[in-house]
């Protein structure tokens, strides 16, 4: 707890001090000088008597949600109890995270002995991760006003900001919204047909293959039935997603990195729906994290946490290193999603190679996230020299990537090649395209 004076005290100590030119003419008020400052004095001890059980007596509590989405509004919840046997004024004061769009507030509040007092803030964070509440601080004002008495609460808490597309899928836009159940009508129309295993008898129609009919369920009901199979389900699933220094470029709503992890969680959202296991990678110069295929829609959970914090950092990206490991732990034939980037020679040389390794046991798909500012580039005009030289820099990068993106589907490497905002659809569509194919 720390002390200071109070405005009231301020002003009584400048205005004894405004008597001291009247001691040089009238003597007598030196003496009325001293007693106003000794008054002062005694008045603020009495305060600061006053003022210690009554900080002491305030308990400070938090309530905030365990998740919260990425750019929608949540809810933190402070109660302010006052325990002591005295009235209290008190500015109660709260520290929020510093991604927070909304900045700390300070709460005037006065509450009587035993009261409580709820300070409810609305705040929205834009960025992913675990994001930290807290302290509190509350000042109060002693009984005579002459000094105040600030004391910290470590009423902290965590909350942990995901993806808006995971926590809070009711909450999206009619046309998001539409847009899933759509891709979810999709993917159960897809998941039957061409496939192995072998899921109902249905009766015959027109148009049915005939090699499909049921001889013996047709000779003992006498109407053709034929055999429904499906595609085979309990298949691994494997996303790997590039945090390295590419996946930090902005995008305008957040970073490549933000439409990597929003892609790979309805992506896992899906695959899990469908009967497969799935699990999630993260790697830059080394593997940051992985968890392997599990089962179930419940398991969305643990895959968001492997990656909900994620953030990019100055490292380049090592793929032979993340592909190595992938061979190790998933020894059995998989589908492998990688989303990552690739811009210069180098980098995509080595991306081609590793790849082209890993495409020798499992059925790989490359997303490769585009750069939004080379389009500007070229599409904009051509008015001073560095525009020029900007323009042919970026055409050069964007041949190079043709050229690399060539070479990675000639080694036997699906490629998605796309937008980062408009990432989600594409790969669910290619993901649900490469599952009907029955290529595991």
């Amino acid at each position: 707890m720390s002390v200071r004076p109070a405005p009231r005290l301020l002003w009584g100590v400048a205005a004894a001090g405004a008597l001291a030119p009247v001691a040089f003419v009238w003597p007598p008020m030196l003496w009325v000088m001293v007693a106003a400052w000794l008054g002062l004095i005694a008045a603020a001890i009495a305060d600061f008597r006053a003022l210690r059980p009554m900080v002491e007596g305030l308990r400070v509590s938090r309530r905030l949600p365990v998740n919260a989405a990425r750019g929608l509004p949540l809810l933190s919840e402070l109660t302010l109890h006052n325990e002591g046997k005295r009235a209290v004024s008190a500015m109660l004061r709260d520290v929020v995270p510093p991604a927070a769009l909304e900045g700390p507030e300070f709460t005037p509040l006065r509450l009587d002995a035993g009261d409580r007092e709820q300070v409810i803030a609305r705040l929205t964070i834009p960025i992913r991760g675990r994001h930290r509440f807290g302290p509190a601080w509350a000042r109060v004002v002693g009984p005579l006003g002459l000094l105040e008495m600030q004391r910290q609460f470590d009423s902290t808490g965590v909350v942990k900001v995901l993806p808006e597309t995971y926590a809070s899928r009711e909450t999206l836009s009619q046309d998001q919204r539409a847009r899933l159940l759509q891709l979810d009508k999709l993917t159960k129309a897809r998941s039957h047909g061409a496939g192995s295993e072998f899921e109902s008898l249905a009766e015959y129609r027109p148009g049915d293959d005939p090699r499909r009919i049921d001889w013996r369920t047709t000779a003992r009901i006498r109407r053709p039935v034929i055999r429904r199979y499906q595609v085979e389900r309990h298949r691994d699933v494997m996303i790997a997603v590039d945090c390295g220094r590419l996946m930090g470029a902005s995008v305008g709503n957040g970073t490549k990195l933000d439409c990597a992890v929003d892609a790979a969680l309805m992506l896992a959202r899906v695959a899990l729906q469908t009967g497969d296991r799935c699990g999630i990678a993260v790697f830059d110069d080394a593997v940051r994290g992985y968890l392997a295929p599990v089962a179930g829609a419940s398991s969305i959970g643990p895959l968001a946490e492997q990656v909900y914090a994620l953030d990019s950092k100055m490292r380049e990206s090592d793929f032979g290193a993340m592909f190595a490991d992938l061979q190790l732990r998933q020894p059995r034939r998989s589908l492998i999603v990688i989303i990552s980037d690739l811009v210069d020679v180098e980098t995509s040389e080595r991306m081609r190679s590793s790849l082209s390794r890993l495409a020798q046991r499992h059925v790989v798909l490359l997303a490769a996230l585009q750069t939004p500012l080379l389009t500007q580039s070229i599409q904009g005009e051509v008015t001073t020299m560095l525009a020029a030289a900007r323009k042919g820099v970026a055409f050069r990068l964007l041949r190079q990537r043709q050229r690399a993106l060539h070479s990675i589907r000639r080694a036997g490497v699906h490629v998605l090649d796309v937008r980062p905002s408009e990432l989600t659809i594409p790969l669910i569509n290619q993901f649900i395209d490469l599952r009907s194919q029955d290529l595991l």
